[in-house]
């Protein structure tokens, strides 16, 4: 099934109430994962558009946290972009990278998402966008892992640039990410 029919379905079920008050999961976490073709990425960011506005027009409150802009602002908010190209320039984009990392610990990513979630009133789905963008200073796992205390039973839906089996992460079909058990494959190949 390619990603526009994939899509469709997705359009369908994250309307739906049993989806909205993550029922049918047991005890698990309502983490879910849409992952696509890389080469997909313009089609998903429209239709990722397209769906915001039909949450919006069934009064579905939700809410996008894009982690690359997430990024941005906490590298914005702890040091200055002077700064970050005197670094690079006097240090190299290796060692850049390996600061960039430490500012982006995971611990700081979930603080900031976590105001986030309790600024904003009652939602009831979070999209997380923006998850290739911010390769290599973050990752999806790392992401995930972190915030599982956090949201509760507000279903996630990670758009993920690449291949997802209900337990490996492969972003970008080329870089394995470290194994990942708790979240559901969003749209199967095989659903009808």
């Amino acid at each position: 099934m390619n990603t526009e029919a994939r899509m469709e379905l997705l359009k369908g079920k994250i309307v739906r109430e049993d989806f909205l008050k993550a029922r049918g999961l047991g005890n698990e976490i309502p983490f879910w994962i849409f992952d696509y073709p890389p080469e997909d990425e313009h089609f998903v960011r429209y239709s990722i558009r397209k769906i915001q506005e039909k949450l919006t027009s069934r009064s579905i409150h939700y809410m996008e946290i894009d982690l690359y802009e997430l990024c941005l602002e906490i590298i914005e908010s702890k040091i200055s972009s002077d700064k970050i190209n005197e670094f690079e320039k006097n240090k190299g984009s290796d060692k850049l990278l390996k600061k960039l990392q430490i500012i982006l610990k995971p611990e700081n990513l979930k603080n900031e998402i976590q105001q986030r979630v309790v600024s904003e009133d009652a939602f009831e789905l979070i999209l997380l966008t923006g998850i290739g963008k911010a390769w290599p200073l973050i990752r999806l796992h790392s992401i995930l892992n972190n915030l599982q205390p956090v949201l509760g039973n507000i279903p996630l839906l990670a758009f993920y640039p690449g291949e997802y089996t209900n337990s490996e992460l492969s972003l970008f079909r080329k870089f394995k990410d470290a194994n990942y058990y708790r979240a559901f494959r969003m749209i199967d190949e095989g659903t009808a």
